[in-house]
């Protein structure tokens, strides 16, 4: 065995592969560190967060991603191990050696085993290395743990070589193909993605943890819920889940070595008939001589082109191996089908172009495998055959057997695009959808998805050809898909830098492609014209006879030069340097590209020029008139408006600052009194006038500018998304905005670092008296009178917030006019769209929907949420303030709801299409939650503001969650609310892990969506069912009562917290304190749980639970703290009903209660509504043990 091992081990040594992998990973592994650690300035690399770039956490996840890449590597050394002694025929020599099965086996699996060690030690050398490198920033650095690096080896990589060795190997010795070596791998890349998409269900994680083969979804499960505290101390344990997975995964290696040492035939005598055939070729007998009649013809050329192309198909189509990968796509697709576009973890209708983004999503990474694969097997078909010298001498020029077989590759993703076509129908038709819209499964899948696959298709013929080693060839295939995915993360961003890179499109059902498709195509072509120089080269290069050292295939390569090979070279030459002319004039000189760092550059050279600026007292907005008018069919648009600017300050104003966004051109500022230019930078968009006549406190004076939303446009492209053909949505954010706007500037800390700023708090102190003279949505305006007329063309309505005036058309365009009768903050949207009106009423109040038709599935429940929040908060909260509430549906391109006075821009994505199944408790209405939340901002944003400090999100969007829970609870009871909290809950988990800067009590949030939203709905849910739904309700009446429709100073959330604290009693103060003021997470769980029957199918449940509760600080770093909580104790029946809720007093960690409940209890626990943020929410609740009614 040694000896065999030793072998092993000189032949990969010797073999320059085995330096090149080692030295690509290193280089990788030291490259990913310096990126995330700020060595490269353009790379946007992360780790999430605070957490240190050699973190445990983070080097497990640097060695386990790269090491996922090098699959193929290790498909490569196990398979051929083994099965290379029967590709070079020297099988008998070593079945005849006095060596036994054991030693040859043995030796061959170890000697590989050890060069894939060697191989992969590169990825923690290159990390740890990579910390050391210069221009490190010293802040993203914590201290090298040994053992960070050591853990990953010996739990996830070293096991997995074992395990993927194991069956790759036993794979080669059993089959003696590699074809089928990769194949498994492909079901190993099934498992791993499989596992991919049940994470994101919370019913499924285990699953997913379970059948992921690498075992990273086990450590991501098995640390969803660490703190950055915990990220950059906590070493990844084998424990729980993850040991279960190598468990699982390292018995199943054990039964493929097993499987291999007992099938494993080590005699020429046992080999089977089938291999014998494939081992000894008999002696052809040639019964008669044809004779031949020559024919050079262009055309006889053809017909053995299409015939080759035939066979080449044919012989790859009923290839066992192929359609076992093409059944794993299929199996996987229909894995994937059932969770199309999920919220909530309630599914979407299967409309044609959701079902498409699923599956094709789903089924790319197995075109691309076969792609993959299947060039290389058709470049070195004859050559694996032996019969390739024989096929050389074949009087057919060079370009036949290449385009043929590339022509045969290219047909083969065509059948695969129509099997997914196939697929997608009758997924549809088993659903019971039935609008298939076939035209749109042939133009995405045909048009648009199949010409990025052909050029994947020549790239991989290519590499394949010129390389000359199929091996290589697959690894360096393999590089260019990681490169794919990593390389704009690294900085490369410009479309036109990565082959095959094309614009990502999106289509919607209200506006198509868009316009967004003429770029996407300029870009193909591009691609198209490097894909034809290739296939160029690749004709030039074919190998035919023995000639494979490069001298003398570039010699050979001249002489091949011919006027077919150059007219294809120079036709791609042509389109190539045409299209990527017209593409560089399009976004490098008509429109200025900028990648993210230059973005960022922008943004700190704003910062830097003008900061000086922000003190200086500026006028306010006190009154809006627009005339806005949008033309969809160019997509552009003309605002004009006029400002009143009144000043508010105790001082005398000489000088006015205007931030201007850029994505529209400014024509004309005018004010009523003349000024002079004194900085007027359009790059950064800041203006400064000096007034020749001050502004004195308390007067007004007026400002009416002229704009244009014109896109650059060339030859059909655009960028700008500011107006479309249908669906147009832009907000006051394009509008003119008086002063320095702090919101321009950066935020990550690291980003700040790199530009040479200091780092900064992302919003002001709570109590800051000076940022509470601004709200937190507007720093040049309080209260403002609104007015606007809105035209389009003629097929189109338009809006803007307010009352509807009146309609009038004039040449050809449709006018509307908009007014409100009570000032608004300065927050306004206008929108223009073909649209179909559903209405319906509230009291006085009229409900209007606009929506795209065929989008009818959920109006009513949209209706319903409106109806039951105007219910729900003019009963417990205060009038409201309009008489109309509008829903408006935008295309898909954005992906959210955005309340303005009363109207609610709400896109196609998240709520128009679901379909929600009321009889399935799982399933939530999202649309009615949706629904009640935006209009819940019609209170809680549009009637009490917040100023612009810490907290000011608490008074918007927590309190909006809280009274769409309310309206969701009393419209579908607490059983559907515990599904949604316990989603709330895992987010919220999961954000800590992810802060990029501090996390910070509720009371104090800066903006960040984990926190208001996610744990806003936690806290705010407890908080109710603690000191009683209608004593929260009060104190916010009281709020509203307080500061609704007020301007400065505006209310921070410690008035929220007051008015709360107010009603609470005195025994549950405490609870204000963990809610809002500290960071509070409980670990709680049920330890043993038995049932003793009763009388009158009643039990007697004793349980026994363990309670913790810890305080973190910012970071997450714990410290534990008494406990003195009223908690619920539960019971539920097997379908998960509950059976009992008390509540109890909880003052120690290990507690012991007995109840009584009428019927059989299946599990019981502690808070087992996870109304409490417990860091550990699926173990409050333990199955109950039935005992024998004699015990």
């Amino acid at each position: 065995m040694l000896a065999i091992m030793s072998f092993e081990l000189r032949q990969k040594f010797r073999s320059i592969s085995t330096y090149v992998y080692f030295l690509m990973f290193f280089s990788l592994a030291m490259l990913w560190m310096a990126a995330a650690g700020g060595v490269f300035s353009g790379a946007t690399v992360s780790f999430g967060g605070k957490t240190y770039i050699n973190a445990p956490s983070s080097v497990s996840q640097t060695i386990t991603f790269l090491g996922f890449f090098g699959t193929v590597i290790v498909a490569a050394m196990m398979g051929r191990a083994i099965q290379q002694d029967t590709e070079n025929n020297i099988w008998h020599f070593f079945y005849t050696s006095p060596i036994n099965k054991y030693q040859y086996l043995s030796g061959r699996f170890l000697g590989a085993f050890l060069t894939l060690i060697a191989i992969f030690s590169s990825v923690g050398l290159g990390a740890w290395l990579g910390c050391y490198l210069p221009g490190l920033e010293a802040v993203r650095l914590g201290p090298n743990q040994p053992m960070a690096y050591i853990l990953p080896y010996l739990y996830s990589l070293i096991p997995n070589f074992l395990i993927f060795g194991a069956l790759f190997f036993t794979m080669g010795a059993l089959l003696r193909r590699m074809l089928p070596v990769y194949v498994a791998s492909v079901f190993l890349l099934i498992g791993y993605l499989a596992s991919g998409h049940l994470l994101g269900d919370l019913d499924n994680k285990t699953l997913a943890a379970l059948i992921d083969p690498f075992g990273s979804r086990a450590i991501s499960h098995l640390t969803e819920y660490w703190s950055v505290a915990d990220k950059n101390t906590r070493l990844v344990p084998l424990s729980g889940i993850y040991l279960t997975n190598r468990l699982i995964w390292g018995a199943f290696g054990i039964i493929m070595m097993g499987l291999c040492f007992w099938r494993f035939n080590f005699s020429a005598a046992n080999i089977s008939g089938k291999q014998k055939k494939e081992l000894a070729q008999a002696a052809p007998v040639i019964k008669q001589v044809q004779v031949v009649h020559t024919n050079f013809s262009k055309m006889s050329l053809w017909h053995i082109f299409v015939a080759q192309t035939k066979l080449n198909l044919r012989e790859t189509v009923k290839n066992i191996y192929f359609i076992a990968i093409a059944l794993c796509g299929i199996l996987f697709m229909a894995s994937t089908a059932p969770v199309i576009t999920k919220m909530f973890g309630t599914s979407t209708y299967p409309v044609t172009y959701a079902v498409l983004e699923v599956l094709s999503g789903s089924f790319a990474l197995f075109m691309l495998i076969i792609t993959t694969f299947y060039a290389g097997e058709l470049v070195w078909r004859e050559r694996d055959a032996k019969i390739s010298q024989l096929f050389d001498t074949l009087p057919i020029p060079n370009a036949l057997p290449f385009l043929s077989k590339l022509s045969s590759l290219i047909l083969l993703q065509g059948i695969l695009l129509f099997v997914l076509m196939v697929f997608g129908i009758a997924f549809q038709t088993i659903k019971g959808y039935h609008n298939y819209e076939i035209s749109e499964y042939v133009y995405q899948l045909f048009l648009m998805q199949w010409p990025d696959y052909m050029l994947v298709a020549v790239l991989a013929m290519a590499i394949q050809v010129i390389v000359n080693n199929k091996y290589v060839g697959y690894f360096l295939m393999i590089a260019y898909y990681v490169g794919q995915v990593s390389l704009p993360g690294l900085g490369f961003e410009h479309p036109m830098l990565v082959y095959g890179n094309t614009p990502s499109i999106t289509y919607s059902a209200m506006n198509g492609y868009g316009h967004f498709l003429p770029r996407f195509r300029w870009t193909e072509a591009y691609w198209a014209g490097a894909a034809l120089i290739l296939v160029a080269a690749s004709m030039l290069f074919w190998v035919r006879g023995t000639t494979t050292d490069w001298r003398g295939r570039v010699r050979l390569a001249k002489l091949n030069s011919g006027s077919s090979t150059s007219f294809i070279a120079a036709v791609g030459a042509i389109c190539f340097i045409g299209t990527g002319s017209i593409l560089f004039y399009f976004y490098n000189v008509l429109n200025t590209y900028k990648n993210t760092y230059g973005k960022q550059t922008d943004q700190a050279n704003y910062e830097k020029q003008y900061k000086q600026f922000e003190a200086v007292p500026q006028p306010r907005i006190t009154d809006v008139k627009m005339n806005v008018d949008i033309f969809p069919d160019n997509r552009s648009a003309h605002i004009s408006g006029d400002y009143v600017l009144t000043n508010r300050s105790n001082t005398t104003i000489n000088e006015i600052f205007i931030t201007q966004d850029d994505e529209v051109k400014i024509n004309d500022f005018k004010f009523d009194r003349e000024n002079t230019t004194k900085i007027n930078d359009r790059a950064h968009g800041f203006y400064s006038y000096t007034l020749k006549q001050p502004l004195l406190a308390g007067e007004k004076m007026a400002l009416h500018f002229e704009l244009t939303a014109d896109p650059k446009t060339f030859l059909g492209m655009s960028q700008s998304k500011t107006v479309l053909n249908n669906g147009t949505f832009f907000n006051s954010q394009l509008m003119p905005h008086i002063g320095y706007q702090a919101g321009v500037e950066l935020v990550e800390d690291k980003d700040r670092r790199k530009l040479g700023l200091k780092e900064k708090e992302r919003m002001a102190a709570r109590d800051d008296v000076k940022a509470l003279q601004n709200n937190y949505i507007s720093n040049d305006a309080d209260l403002i009178n609104f007015d606007a007329v809105v035209s389009t063309n003629a097929d189109q309505m338009a809006i803007a917030p307010g009352k509807f005036d009146r309609e009038w058309s004039k040449d050809g365009r449709r006018y509307f006019h908009y007014s409100l009768d009570k000032p608004i903050w300065n927050f306004y949207a206008f929108q223009s769209g073909k649209y179909e009106v559903k209405k319906a009423q509230w009291n006085d109040v009229a409900i209007e929907i606009d929506y795209q038709k065929g989008h009818e599935y959920n109006l009513d429940r949209m209706i319903l949420g409106v109806q039951k929040s105007l219910d729900y908060y003019t009963k417990n909260y205060s009038p409201y303030q309009h008489n109309m509430v509008r829903i408006i549906e935008f295309p898909r391109y954005e992906g959210f709801a955005q309340a303005f006075p009363n109207t609610i821009p709400f896109s196609e994505s998240i709520g128009f299409i679901a379909k929600v199944d009321d009889s399935d408790p799982k399933d939530l209405d999202y649309p009615f939650y949706v629904t009640a939340h935006e209009v819940a901002h019609q209170w809680w944003a549009h009637q009490v503001l917040a100023g612009n400090t810490q907290g000011a999100t608490v008074l918007s969007e927590t309190l909006a969650q809280y009274s769409a829970l309310m309206v969701m609870k009393h419209q579908y009871g607490d059983a559907k609310m515990r599904r949604f909290l316990k989603f709330e809950l895992d987010r919220y988990l999961m954000g800590r892990g992810q802060e990029r800067k501090k996390e910070l009590p509720l009371a104090l949030n800066e903006n960040q969506q984990y926190l208001h939203y996610r744990k806003g709905s936690v806290v705010m849910y407890l908080l109710q069912d603690q000191i009683g739904e209608d004593k929260v309700n009060e104190a916010l009446r009281d709020v509203i009562n307080q500061y609704g429709g007020k301007g400065a100073p505006y209310p921070n959330s410690r008035v929220l917290v007051d008015a709360i604290r107010k009603v609470t009693p005195a025994d549950k103060q405490s609870l204000i304190d963990d809610l809002f003021d500290s960071i509070i997470l409980f670990e709680n769980r049920a330890l043993s749980a038995t049932a003793k029957p009763l009388s009158d199918s009643k039990y007697e449940v004793s349980m026994k639970i363990e309670a913790g509760k810890f305080k973190a600080d910012e970071l997450g770093a714990e410290k534990e703290v008494p406990l003195h909580e009223w908690m619920d104790i539960g019971v539920d029946d097997k379908d998960g009903n509950p059976l009992l809720r008390e509540r109890r007093f909880i003052d120690r960690k290990n507690m012991s209660f007995t109840v009584i409940v009428k019927g059989e209890p299946a599990k019981a626990g502690i808070d087992p509504d996870n109304k409490y943020i417990d860091r550990t929410p699926d173990d409050n609740l333990v199955k109950v043990d039935i005992l024998n009614s004699k015990s």
